[in-house]
């Protein structure tokens, strides 16, 4: 039997009762010898906690529970009685060498006949490990609510609002240390004003529970102004009592709102000049419109740079740009306090006008034509361009901003068509010829699909042997109602809606068809429009027509005018050569009604020169035309081109034309354009037959 064991029942002999409690209490205990430290008596409740054995209690000491370090304080306490009736933290170890967190008490007994000490044991590692977790768990959320990029602050509103709480990013917001804003009031931070406001949105939020979200501009203590939303609520009370802490977070929207502002700007205005765009116009005018009176008129003015397009293909979009931000500045500077000036894009800008006295407006509109026709520096040189104005007056042509913006597109359309460099104020009249137009091209929509086209050919004939050259194919529409209507009716509401492309084509693909049936030295003239030229499906559609028809390339002659460089040199010259390295022929149409037309002829080889029949009237008396004619001849024999004259109308001017040496002639003397059926049986009967009727 163990000493310990022999202990027990010593102990348990006089005092059984003792004997069960301390072998059976919960909280492990021991009693040892304060001078050998050996254990004389170990409850259940630590051999189990300790997992040591009776044996192995009998022969160990109370150092052998203690780590090396805890032993020299163990002795100490010992010696000095020092952990006698307190209760002392201890580090002890267990049999497996894990480290227990145990608080003890010690108290002086009397055991088996001799002085000994009782130790009560409580574990603490659990109770410790909570602990420091949550300690841990406070430092966490301290460190989190530290480093949150948006301000937090608690507010102590039974203590006048001081604060309690203030990270580090409030901090930053309001160029302060939060050290030295904890436990003070908003008026010890903030101005007198700022702190009343603070204070009246605290009051609100508790007053009325609910949550305060407001957005404002305060001014640091470095003088920067900066923006704030905050969001204030308080804080419930853990016991359910009336609420007493406000909880505060704030972030910083400056740089957000800033970033929005320049949004909202850019979206209301033109990147390139500055200018209000037409979003900004457009809500601009809904509201002046609206309350445009008699007495409060307002005048919308739509202008347009004549001929942009120009600029910007010889001088390049750069020179564009800088001439619409020149353009932009002058009519900024004409514009008075209240106006209006805006881009709406491309080379079209609009102004909103008020009207203070009668006639102003022509007044400002002839302003703005003498302000634009000042040359432009661009890039070191003087540019002169015009431009086209129209206008809309509200209340008197509409006083809605829908139709006053239509009114005033008619208008500055009136402009275009009467010459350009001008200004038309909207007439009843232009809404008409609009619809007349919208219906026109309606129609024209449904005559391609309906084959209501046909194509009249006019004869060409060669003056050196009096033979038919070929035929100039011109469009006719047939129209159910109307009858034949002639080009000049419908080409250019075509040209402007795009329906020329189609519509082109169609006549291309019908020519070569036709003329493919023809003698082999018939030639087929065809006109190309600037919108063919412009269009990238061009080349491809003249080489089907001729693949499907079978005609060879060398009898289709394609007729151009001007426009078509003045369009967009840089595309039209390699389509022209292009169509000229298929064997096609090139004339130039019109030739002399522009203002540049020699440059053209050293830009390309034309193989015929088509003199404008405006030249040919009056030959006969007028010694001008007469010089214009031979020189024309001069220049087609220089460029080997061959030389027609449009318009022969009078036996004289056919006589005289073929004395001046022009190659081929057409007119309505030697034959208006007929259907093909009266072409083929003039081609059957040879020209000799035109030129002797015309001859008489």
């Amino acid at each position: 039997m163990t000493g310990i064991q022999k202990a027990f029942v010593s102990i348990g002999t006089p005092n059984d009762d003792f004997q069960s409690l301390f072998a059976t209490h919960p909280s492990p205990m021991w009693v040892y010898d304060p001078d050998t430290l050996g254990f004389l008596i170990v409850n259940n409740a630590a051999v189990e906690l300790y997992g040591y054995s009776l044996q192995e209690y009998a022969g160990m000491t109370v150092l052998d529970i203690r780590p090396a370090h805890e032993r020299r304080r163990m002795l100490d306490a010992v010696h000095g009685r020092t952990d006698m009736e307190k209760a002392e933290r201890w580090t002890h170890l267990k049999a497996n060498g894990e480290m227990l967190e145990v608080l003890t008490y010690g108290r002086a007994v009397r055991f088996d006949g001799r002085d000994a000490i009782l130790a009560i044991v409580q574990d603490r590692t659990e109770v410790n490990a909570a602990h420091r977790e949550v300690s841990d768990t406070r430092s966490l959320l301290d460190s989190i609510v530290d480093n949150l990029p948006v301000g937090v602050f608690v507010k102590d509103m039974a203590e006048e609002g001081r604060y309690i709480l203030f990270n580090e990013a409030c901090g930053t917001i309001v160029g302060r240390d939060p050290i030295d804003v904890v436990g003070k009031s908003d008026l010890g931070i903030f101005d007198r004003k700022q702190a009343a406001a603070f204070w009246a949105q605290d009051t609100k939020a508790f007053t009325a529970s609910s949550t305060v979200s407001v957005e404002e501009t305060i001014r640091r203590t470095d003088g920067e102004s900066r923006i704030l939303r905050t969001v204030k609520r308080t804080l419930p009370a853990p016991d359910g009592s009336l609420p007493r802490y406000l909880l505060g977070i704030s972030q910083d929207v400056t740089e957000e709102r800033s970033v929005e502002a320049r949004l909202a700007y850019m979206a209301m205005h033109d990147a390139l000049t500055g200018l209000p765009n037409r979003a900004f116009f457009s809500e601009h005018i809904e509201r002046a419109a609206k309350i445009a009176t008699a007495e409060t008129a307002i005048a919308l003015l739509y202008l347009d740079v004549d001929h942009f397009k120009h600029i910007n293909d010889s001088k390049g979009h750069a020179a564009g740009d800088a001439l619409l931000c020149q353009v932009a500045a002058r009519l900024t500077k004409l514009a008075g306090e209240g106006d209006l000036v805006a881009r709406l894009g491309g080379d079209e800008f609009a102004l909103l006008v008020r009207l203070d006295q009668a006639g102003s407006i022509e007044r400002f509109a002839e302003r703005l034509l003498n302000s634009l026709s000042t040359p432009f520096n661009l890039d070191g040189a003087n540019e002169h361009v015009t431009c086209s104005i129209g206008i809309a007056i509200a209340p008197d042509h509409a006083d809605d901003d829908d139709v006053l913006m239509r009114h005033a597109d008619l208008a500055l359309y009136a402009a275009k068509e009467s010459g350009r460099s001008t200004y038309r104020f909207y007439e009843p009249t232009m809404r008409l010829e609009a619809e007349r137009r919208h219906m026109l091209t309606v129609e024209l929509r449904d005559a391609l699909l309906k084959g209501q086209f046909e194509l009249y050919y006019q004869p060409i004939i060669q003056l050196d042997d009096d033979g038919l050259g070929g035929f100039e194919a011109l469009i006719r529409w047939r129209h159910p109602q109307r009858g034949l209507i002639p080009p000049m009716d419908f080409i250019p509401v075509a040209e402007e809606t795009g329906l020329i492309v189609p519509i082109g084509e169609w006549v291309l693909r019908e020519a070569c068809r036709t003329a493919a049936q023809w003698p082999q030295h018939l030639k087929i003239a065809v006109n190309l429009s600037v919108c063919q030229f412009r269009h990238n499906s061009l080349l491809a559609s003249v080489v089907s027509a001729l693949d499907e028809s079978g005609l060879h390339p060398g009898r289709l002659e394609i007729e151009i005018t001007e426009s078509v460089f003045l369009a967009d040199v840089e595309q039209s010259l390699p389509l022209l050569r292009a169509l000229k390295e298929l064997g096609i022929r090139i004339a130039i149409d019109d030739f002399g009604t522009g203002y540049s037309s020699f440059s053209y002829l050293r830009a390309f080889a034309f193989d015929k020169i088509k003199l404008d029949r405006s030249f040919v009237a009056g030959i006969e008396t007028d010694p001008g035309n007469l010089a214009i004619v031979r020189a024309v001849v001069g220049i087609g024999s220089g460029f080997n081109a061959t030389t027609l004259a449009e318009g022969v109308e009078t036996e004289e001017q056919l006589q005289r034309l073929q004395a001046e040496g022009f190659g081929e002639v057409q007119g309505f003397l030697l034959g208006r354009p007929m259907p093909r059926a009266e072409a083929e049986a003039v081609i059957n009967g040879g020209a000799s037959r035109l030129l002797s009727v015309a001859r008489g």
